[in-house]
């Protein structure tokens, strides 16, 4: 039987890029002390080891060499970056710089704590616009964009090759629509006495990944979440129905293919996911972890899907996009300079290094031809599938949006409400946030 794990929350970017900001709208010389002649003040979320190591001793370093200006670099916990710039911009003291995720934008837009940088983003090239489009297309509020990214990120299904061969499966050709995924989990779970022994298939639990996992369904069968301008809910289609019978199928009615709602692998070590200890067949993940995952359990044949359509005739489509971008305080005396860093960092030299090192997707589509990539297969299919890609609305109070629809999509998977009772109450509910922050 599968184990049952007690639900715990996602930790680093995914987590916290929506985390609420209280945001002061008055503002000071964002860098202090330092002037307009200082250090360009970089406030950079994540704590890891080698990625510090590679702002530090890359980026720093090779950033001075153009531009004959130092850069005083601060690494901030993701759970800590929401806080330290709330009290930074209330203060006056914040940084030049910050790199914060897609889900925060709208709501630094609506208090006046990013600088737009289309009329940087004129400058580059047409062709390097396009290399980087998925990623800038999620830093976009009402036209403008705020937000340079740094990495990508997306959702596909990573699957082990030997299970497939096990059910009579062809690994080397994957099931092509989510129809079909839903068709090859039942054929994948194993049963003992009536109770799953195995997933089919395991999605994450926590709201975020409930609320990702939704939408990618939603938006594969040509749904919508809400209207372009963000001011209505589209959900209650039937497209947005259908998602949801689909997605509440997996654990509901004669055949159930997950039985561990509630539980989620996020935050435990790689070896730990399901796929490495065989407790599922297929996961809904991004290609860090499933590189991740691979990497702890070597012996095992683990793939990725290509980014799936709902059914036939319908388009590809996913949650990803920009995972972290850097974004430009407009109480900086230096943003020439913070632009400068933007174009380093997402050059395709830098933009490539700074990915190898981490172990994350590179913001551009051309780093498809990068060594690294090729040699990360998981990596790899992320990219040649960027385009299929999508990143969530940006409104302002896009979290308490989220959260709110994932309380109501977790009632429909666990029987609470039917999925057309879920989605209608969930839209009631969100188009009063959604005047509220209008």
């Amino acid at each position: 039987m599968l184990p049952t794990r007690r639900r715990t929350f996602l930790t680093g970017a995914a987590a916290v890029v929506g985390a609420p900001l209280m945001l002061s709208a008055c503002g000071g010389g964002s860098d202090g002390a330092s002037g307009p002649d200082g250090d360009l003040v970089i406030w950079w979320p994540g704590v890891q080891p080698t990625e510090q190591d590679f702002v530090t001793e890359v980026l720093v370093p090779a950033f001075t060499e153009r531009t004959g200006r130092g850069a005083s670099v601060t690494f901030i916990d993701w759970p800590d970056m929401s806080p330290r710039l709330n009290a930074g911009f209330s203060s006056g003291t914040g940084p030049d710089l910050y790199g914060h995720g897609p889900a925060a934008v709208a709501d630094l837009v609506k208090y006046g704590r990013i600088e737009p940088l289309d009329e940087h983003l004129e400058q580059m090239d047409e062709a390097d616009r396009e290399d980087l489009r998925t990623g800038l297309d999620s830093g976009v509020v009402d036209g403008v964009h705020y937000m340079f990214p740094i990495a990508a990120t997306g959702r596909q299904v990573a699957f082990n090759a030997a299970h497939f061969e096990e059910a009579g499966l062809d690994p080397d050709a994957p099931p092509s629509t989510l129809v079909e995924l839903r068709e090859a989990a039942a054929a994948l779970a194993v049963r003992s006495g009536g109770q799953l022994e195995r997933a089919g298939i395991v999605f994450g639990a926590d709201p975020p990944a409930m609320q990702q996992a939704y939408t990618s369904m939603l938006w594969a069968h040509g749904g919508r979440l809400l209207s372009e301008d963000g001011a209505s809910v589209q959900f209650t289609s039937p497209e947005g129905l259908e998602a949801l019978e689909w997605y509440v199928s997996l654990y509901q009615g004669d055949s159930p293919v997950d039985s561990n709602l509630g539980g989620t692998w996020d935050a435990l070590p790689p070896a730990q996911s399901p796929l490495a200890t065989e407790d599922t067949s297929m996961l809904f993940t991004d290609p860090a972890t499933l590189t991740q995952i691979t990497a702890a359990a070597p012996d095992l044949d683990l793939r990725f899907m290509d980014v799936l359509p709902f059914e036939d005739g319908d388009e590809p489509a996913a949650f990803g996009g920009a995972a972290t971008g850097l974004l430009i305080n407009p109480d900086s005396q230096k943003m020439d300079l913070a632009w400068e860093f933007m174009q380093l960092i997402g050059s395709k030299e830098y933009n490539n290094k700074y990915a190898e090192e981490v172990g994350i997707v590179p913001a551009r589509a051309s780093a498809v031809e990068s060594d690294y990539v090729q040699e990360t297969p998981a990596i790899a299919s992320a990219v040649e599938n960027m385009e299929h890609f999508r990143s969530n609305p940006n409104v302002a109070g896009w979290t308490q949006i989220r959260d709110t629809l994932a309380e109501y999509i977790e009632q429909a998977l666990n029987a609470a409400l039917t999925p057309q009772d879920a989605l209608e109450q969930a839209a009631a509910e969100l188009e009063q946030i959604i005047a509220k922050e209008a």
